[in-house]
């Protein structure tokens, strides 16, 4: 199985999509167009160690940002409210490449969350062991990650 950004954004939209209904899914930060609810996927970190046996683990930080309509009533307590949805969620999720297949479950790490201005920052790490191969497809995907999921 081949781990990349666009399919990692797909899979948590896909999974948060039913608890958080009417929220637009994008697999990076948009800044026109638009539509809230919405939440985007960001990296914040990266991290790589060797293994033994070729195989590295990769520790990416990741922020789901979750944005509400500007100055709404009861702003906070919907951002808390998609928060305790994630809490609930994401221990772990399932992961699905674009080429099908059976979906890997992954563990989420360092899980917490926050509220700065109008936006819902639920932070986590994964740990990901892959080869070199494998790390060679995810760093493309990652400098490449330009795209929009809807749900």
């Amino acid at each position: 199985m081949t781990f990349t950004m666009p399919a990692l954004a797909r899979s948590l939209a896909d999974y948060l999509a039913p608890e958080l209904p009417g929220t637009t899914f994008y697999a990076s930060p948009n800044q026109q167009g638009t539509r809230s609810p919405a939440l985007f996927l960001r990296q914040t970190t990266a991290r790589l160690s060797p293994q033994s046996s070729g195989v590295f683990l990769r520790r990416l930080g990741l922020d789901l940002v979750y944005q509400e309509q500007f100055h709404t009533v009861q702003e906070d307590s919907r951002l808390q409210a998609a928060a305790d949805v994630m809490d609930q969620l994401l221990e772990t999720f399932p992961y699905s490449t674009e080429c099908g297949g059976p979906p890997a479950v992954l563990r989420t790490y360092d899980r917490h969350w926050e509220i700065t201005g109008n936006a819902l920052h639920y932070k986590f790490q994964l740990r990901l062991r892959l080869t070199r191969a494998e790390d060679a497809a995810l760093m493309q995907s990652i400098q490449e990650l330009n795209m929009e999921v809807r749900s």
